[in-house]
């Protein structure tokens, strides 16, 4: 047989030469080529199917992350508005509060009233009547701490009265309303 292929013409030797090469193409792309293009296709498609899954938990994780901190946030929020608002009325702590404020700018606390807890429709008023002994200086100094207290007082019916003069300068009293708010328990 290779006695009769080499007796042949060049252009048939060319001609069966390039049909066995367009065969062992045909072999290599039927048998090799073609399954690894369609793992390709596959592993492409997985590819991109996993990209779009991976964007998707990123999103979650950020809207996650940002309840997470909103939540946190709402915590630290709260904890200050029971301090601002309580939900008790914490009588001893205010007063606590309004006589440490008296003595560190001087004043003289001379009495202590505390009225009646008049109910509103979220919150509860509490007054407390005080009686105040000190100069004008001493008087604004305490009325601006109160103001920086955390928790909500306020202070209004302001009654200058009795104004003299002693070794340490003008004094006076002050009879003023100081009144805190607590927060109305919902569940009642």
């Amino acid at each position: 047989m290779l006695d009769q292929f080499l007796k042949m013409p060049i252009a048939r030797k060319l001609l069966i030469l390039g049909v066995l090469v367009v065969l062992v193409a045909l072999m290599f792309w039927q048998l090799y080529y073609s399954p690894l293009l369609d793992e390709l296709k596959s592993a492409q498609n997985q590819h991109r199917q996993l990209q779009t899954k991976y964007s998707e938990v990123q999103k979650r994780k950020k809207t996650y992350d940002e309840d997470v901190q909103r939540m946190e946030d709402l915590k630290i929020a709260s904890v200050k508005q029971r301090q601002m608002l309580p939900v008790e009325s914490e009588m001893a702590s205010f007063l606590n509060n309004l006589n440490s404020v008296a003595e560190l700018t001087g004043l003289e606390i001379l009495s202590v009233t505390p009225l009646a807890e008049q109910p509103e429709k979220y919150y509860a008023t509490i007054p407390v009547k005080l009686e105040l002994k000190g100069s004008f200086l001493q008087l604004s100094k305490f009325f601006f701490q109160v103001g920086k207290l955390d928790r909500i007082i306020n202070i209004g019916n302001i009654q200058l009265s009795n104004p003299r003069v002693s070794e340490s300068g003008a004094e006076l009293n002050a009879n003023v309303l100081a009144v805190t708010f607590r927060s109305l328990d919902k569940a009642k």
